[in-house]
């Protein structure tokens, strides 16, 4: 456990074996294949807030993929929105260069689990940009807890996080898996700005059963000033059109109304 004084959060809970670290590991590196959308509110932290963009307060983000995502306000304004379905794959795209269109040497399709979770996962390109706030990224994507996947039985170090505690609770009425987690020596923050498990610290992490995602990541030392980080899943899976995400095409004029024209003698009159 975390330390032998310490109260535990979870009392009465069995040590976590093998089998259920595996699990929390492989569910924390699914994120990306257990959702094709999702819809999100969330409060952003004083220290990731950026006013002048009017990405504060309390938000809602609909998400697809890691393709389009569109973030409105309290009022229900749009205040951020892009898409990258939109980009161009012509002739010039193909024939640009072989990385256009040649696959890399490495893994490409993920190894899946017994549980349909992912054992390991190919390298994939992340956000690459598309969310407007760096933070959103390591939440919506937890891998660093587990690294892309397990650790060698050869290695001296053991995962990127060790885990203390574990069970299965829920938050914000949804079924999470949560876990107290310390860093490890191989641990590698996605956003070197937003680590999960800060370096020295011990973290309570809660990963969404259906989703994979980080929805409430609280640091538990006492006298740390880290705010809690917290999302809240409204909806996964629904179906978003692509006009959701992209900026209304000009409109037309109405050629029904006919356009005044200034007179030349009508100008000298006046």
């Amino acid at each position: 456990m975390i330390e032998p004084s310490a109260p535990l959060l979870f009392p009465g809970q069995p040590a976590p074996g093998s089998a259920a670290r595996r699990r929390f590991r492989a569910l924390a590196r699914s994120a990306p294949w257990l959702s094709t959308s999702l819809r999100l509110k969330f409060q952003v932290p004083a220290l990731f807030a950026d006013p002048a963009r009017s990405l504060s307060g309390n938000l809602d983000l609909i998400i697809r993929q890691r393709e389009a995502v569109a973030v409105h306000n309290e009022d229900d304004q749009l205040v951020y929105q892009k898409e990258f379905f939109t980009a161009d794959r012509g002739r010039d795209y193909v024939a640009a260069s072989m990385s256009s269109w040649q696959l890399p040497a490495s893994l490409t399709s993920p190894v899946y689990t017994e549980g349909h979770l992912i054992l390991r996962r190919p390298e994939i390109a992340g956000f690459d940009g598309l969310l407007p706030l760096d933070y959103l990224a390591s939440m919506l994507d937890p891998f660093e807890l587990a690294g892309t996947e397990p650790a060698s039985l050869e290695l001296a170090f053991d995962h990127p996080t060790f885990i203390h505690e574990l069970a299965e609770t829920t938050f914000n009425d949804r079924p999470v898996l949560a876990a107290v987690l310390s860093a490890g020596y191989s641990y590698k923050a996605v956003n070197d700005d937003f680590p999960l498990v800060p370096a020295g610290s011990h973290a309570l992490i809660m990963l969404d059963l259906a989703t994979g995602i980080c929805v409430n990541r609280q640091i538990l030392d006492p006298g740390s000033d880290a705010e809690d980080v917290q999302l809240s899943i409204v909806a996964h899976n629904e179906y978003y059109i692509d006009s959701l995400f992209t900026s209304p095409a000009p409109t037309l004029t109405d050629v029904r109304a006919p356009i005044p024209w200034e007179l030349r003698n009508e100008r000298k009159s006046s």
